[in-house]
C-alpha cells in the first residue's frame, strides 16, 4: 500500500508562471540517449467497466499539496478535485508533467490544466520531478553541467541502463539510477494511491507534459502503457530513446519547426549534437509500435498548423503529431489562430483524451 501523507487540506492560489526551460535543459542534453527498461503489472482497483463506486470515495473540490514515500524520497504532487466529482461516478485523470527545473504548480499555471480540464470533469494531478544526479566522472563533460544538480528533473530514462549504444553512439554502460530517481515507479506508485483514495476511472488516465515533462509522458506510454489511454508531449516527443514494454497508447505530438531547444528536426538540445531522433520519426516509430499505417495523411486545418495523422492502427488507437511553424520551444497557448502559436495545446490535449479510452 502506498504511503500517502496529506500536507495540505486547503486551496492554493497559484501564481501565474511558466516552467523553465531554455538552457536548464543542458543536464539533459548530457546525458539523453536511447534506453531500455520494464512493464510493470497492474490489477485494477474497480472492476473492469464499473459504472459507480461503492461506498462513494468522498473529497472536497479545490487544489491540495500532498507527498508520498518513495524510497528514501518524499514525492510532492497537487491534486486538484473538479467542482463536479461526487466520489461515486469514476472520474479520468490528467497527470500534468512539468519541464526540467519546474514544479507542478508553473505547469498548472501556464497550462490552465486544472481549470480546463476540472470543467469537464478530469482529476488534475501535478508531481514535481525527482531530483537530477549529474553523473560526474561516468559521462563525458557532465563536469559542465554540475549547477543543474538536485534540480527537478523527470528521469524520462526509465528502470534500466541508459544505452548511448549503436548507432547513435557508444555504450556507457551508465544506470539510470544514477541519473535521476524511479520516476516510473514514482508514477505507478502515485496511480495505485490515486486509485485506494479516489473513484477514478481506470479506463481514462492520461498523461501530458512540456519538455523534459514531455519526454515523460512518451516513456510513460512505452512503460505503463497498461494503465495510460492517452498521452500528449508538448515540445519533447523526441527527448526518449527506445520504447520498452508492450501494448498501444495513443499518442499526441505537439511541436514547434523552429524550436531551438528541443530540435525539432533531431541531433540536437540547446546545439549539442547527441543522436536524438526528430520529432516525425519519433512519431514514426510510435506509429509502427501502435500498428499504424506507415505514412500519415496530412491537413492543414489553418495557417501556421500542420496535422498528421496515422491511420489503420490498433482499434481505438490514435497517432497524431501537430507541428506549428515557427513556433519555439513553449506551450502554445492561443485564444484564436491569429495569435501566436496558432492553437491551445491544453484544449487540443484535452479532446484527445475526451476521444480515447483504454479497453
Amino acid at each position: 500500500m502506498s504511503d500517502v501523507r496529506y500536507v495540505c487540506q486547503s486551496n492554493l492560489h497559484l501564481g501565474a508562471g511558466k516552467s523553465i526551460t531554455g538552457r536548464v535543459l543542458l543536464a539533459v542534453a548530457l546525458i539523453t540517449a536511447i534506453v531500455g527498461g520494464g512493464q510493470r503489472a497492474h490489477a485494477e482497483s474497480q472492476p473492469s467497466g464499473a459504472q459507480s463506486c461503492a461506498p462513494a470515495r468522498a473529497a472536497q473540490p479545490g487544489t491540495t499539496e500532498r507527498t508520498l514515500q518513495q524510497g528514501d524520497l518524499q514525492r510532492r504532487y497537487l491534486v486538484t478535485i473538479p467542482a463536479r466529482y461526487n466520489g461515486r461516478k469514476p472520474a479520468p485523470v490528467v497527470l500534468n508533467l512539468h519541464g526540467f527545473s519546474g514544479n507542478g504548480e508553473a505547469q498548472n499555471a501556464s497550462t490552465d490544466m486544472p481549470q480546463l480540464a476540472g470543467r469537464r470533469g478530469y482529476v488534475v494531478v501535478a508531481p514535481d520531478g525527482g531530483p537530477l544526479k549529474v553523473p560526474l566522472g561516468l559521462v563525458p563533460g557532465a563536469e559542465n553541467a554540475g549547477e543543474f544538480q538536485g534540480r527537478p528533473f523527470w528521469n524520462l530514462f526509465g528502470p534500466g541502463e541508459v544505452d548511448f549504444g549503436p548507432p547513435r553512439g557508444s555504450n556507457l554502460g551508465v544506470d539510470s539510477s544514477l541519473i535521476g530517481a524511479d520516476d516510473v515507479g514514482f508514477v505507478a506508485q502515485l496511480l495505485d494511491a490515486l486509485e485506494q483514495e479516489l473513484c477514478i476511472d481506470t479506463h481514462r488516465v492520461y498523461a501530458a507534459g512540456m519538455s523534459n515533462g514531455a519526454g515523460m509522458a512518451a516513456m510513460l506510454g512505452c512503460t505503463l502503457g497498461n494503465r495510460l489511454a492517452a498521452v500528449a508531449a508538448v515540445s519533447g516527443v523526441n527527448l526518449t530513446g527506445k520504447c520498452p514494454g508492450r501494448g498501444s497508447v495513443s499518442v499526441l505530438a505537439v511541436h514547434g519547426d523552429a524550436d531551438d531547444t528541443a530540435v525539432y528536426n533531431g541531433n540536437g538540445l540547446l546545439g549539442f549534437q547527441f543522436g536524438n531522433p526528430s520529432v516525425p520519426e519519433r512519431m514514426e516509430q510510435w506509429a509502427e509500435r501502435d500498428g499504424c499505417n506507415a505514412k500519415p495523411t496530412t491537413k492543414k486545418p489553418r495557417s501556421g498548423l500542420t496535422v498528421s495523422r496515422w491511420k489503420g492502427c490498433a482499434k481505438g488507437v490514435d497517432v497524431q503529431l501537430w507541428t506549428i511553424a515557427g513556433w519555439g520551444h513553449e506551450w502554445p497557448r492561443a485564444g484564436s489562430a491569429s495569435e501566436p502559436g496558432v492553437i491551445d495545446a491544453t484544449k487540443v490535449a484535452l479532446d484527445f483524451f475526451d476521444a480515447h479510452r483504454r479497453g
